[in-house]
């Protein structure tokens, strides 16, 4: 059954540490993809510049109201426009890799995808997110988050570990683990960090709870 309460709790966090992660990691990998193609940029049009810069500025916007304090009625309007950009953009030319719209415009697909408001939307991309990860257009570490958060909103325990939530004290706390034990083996499998770095990422006081039990 649908669970309408996980949607509000996520889209009331601020930038999530992968994305994070990914922005800065892949700054230093880009310029690493992007040096040799520049010998060729003045023979060559980019051919996905447009896209590109819409896929930036939607990241951007993405971001807008998540920093800090949220917005709820700032940022919903832009997750609405924005959902509609990029679902029309992945329809039409698929999950667009690094290598042709760069690191922000990819990152922009998985970001607004995980922030959609319809856990249908949230369905219908993932197995084609899954599909790029395998392929390389997308991040494993990116799927893992979707798969969770797709699991949770179904009243289902999460996989990888991914979706936290807020108490009132502001402590970040793991919930709905499915066999916690071996939960690095899996998040290593993705990507992911063992989940008790990514809990002293996401919580500076080291206060992240998560039950670990043999069996969940």
């Amino acid at each position: 059954m649908f669970n309408p309460d996980y949607l509000m709790k996520w889209k009331s966090c601020p930038i999530e540490p992968l994305i994070l992660l990914q922005k800065m990691r892949l700054k230093h990998n880009y310029l690493l993809l992007i040096l040799p193609l520049l010998l060729f940029s003045c023979k060559k049009k980019e051919p996905y510049l447009e896209v590109r810069k819409t896929l930036e500025k939607v990241l951007a916007d993405d971001q807008k109201f998540r920093q800090a304090n949220y917005d709820e009625t700032k940022q919903n309007p832009i997750d609405r426009k924005n959902i509609k950009i990029v679902t029309k953009i992945i329809d039409s030319l698929g999950w667009l890799g690094k290598d042709k719209i760069g690191n922000d415009a990819n990152l922009a697909l998985f970001a607004v995808i995980q922030h959609a408001d319809q856990l249908s939307t949230m369905e219908k991309y993932l197995p084609i997110l899954k599909e790029a990860a395998k392929k390389g257009d997308a991040e494993k570490e990116q799927a893992a988050y979707l798969i969770d958060r797709v699991e949770l909103l179904n009243n289902r325990k999460q996989i990888y570990g991914t979706q936290y939530s807020m108490k009132k004290n502001g402590t970040a706390f793991i919930e709905n683990l499915i066999d916690s034990v071996n939960v690095n083996t899996r998040r290593k499998s993705m990507g992911l960090y063992p989940i008790e770095k990514y809990i002293r990422m996401i919580d500076s006081s080291n206060n992240v709870e998560y039950k670990k039990n043999s069996r969940l």
